[in-house]
């Protein structure tokens, strides 16, 4: 049986290979999650679940949301389905730098509506040890990507893209459509100006 040679990894010989570093259990751990898709697909039901978990395991969960969505409560994050957690209206992203300290876990409402450093806060809050939760849509109503949501998939650890149900067909739902006269691309609204639509119909209404 030929012998096989031992591989040598580097040529550098003023690099050991074996030496290793100690990394804190709560700095290793820290991620940016991300949860993400059209309208009515239980995005914030799934980041309100999340805070949950995170509490009931002793974690103190800071929650913040853009300042401008004020749909339901100004002072809390509220799900469709009415359940809801206080949080921090902010009007800027850097904002959240000034409470991120003192929580182990941040999360965060509508990313999609926040300014282009919420990319840069999200990792500043992740590479200080602390795990980021982030929720929003990841297309406007023309079926474009939302605001930061691409870098933040580019540099998030995990992502769950959720699904709606077609208001049509009942297939699966990719798509905002906007129902409503509104022009502007942030035009905050429920079922009187949004239904979820899979990429056929959205296609097929588009197209008319």
């Amino acid at each position: 049986m030929q012998k096989l040679e031992k591989l040598e990894i580097s040529q550098k010989t003023d690099v050991n290979i074996l030496r290793r570093t100690t990394f804190s259990p709560r700095v290793k751990n820290a991620q940016i999650k991300l949860i993400c898709g059209p309208m009515f697909s239980g995005k914030t039901t799934h980041l309100l679940k999340a805070v949950n978990q995170e509490r009931s395991a002793g974690k103190k969960v800071f929650v913040f949301k853009p300042k401008l969505d004020d749909r339901y409560a100004e002072e809390a994050v509220v799900s469709h389905d009415k359940n809801q957690v206080e949080a921090y209206p902010v009007s800027k992203s850097v904002e959240i730098l000034d409470y991120f300290m003192n929580a182990d876990v941040v999360a965060i409402d509508e990313v999609q509506f926040f300014d282009e450093q919420i990319v840069e806060v999200c990792q500043k809050v992740a590479n200080s040890g602390k795990t980021v939760i982030a929720a929003g849509l990841d297309m406007d109503y023309l079926g474009r990507p939302f605001g930061q949501i691409p870098m933040l998939l580019t540099v998030a650890d995990d992502i769950k893209k959720l699904n709606s149900v077609c208001t049509f067909c009942s297939g699966k739902a990719r798509f905002s459509h906007r129902i409503s006269q509104d022009n502007g691309i942030v035009v905050l609204g429920e079922k009187d100006k949004y239904v979820p639509l899979c990429r056929s119909c959205y296609h097929e209404l588009k197209d008319k």
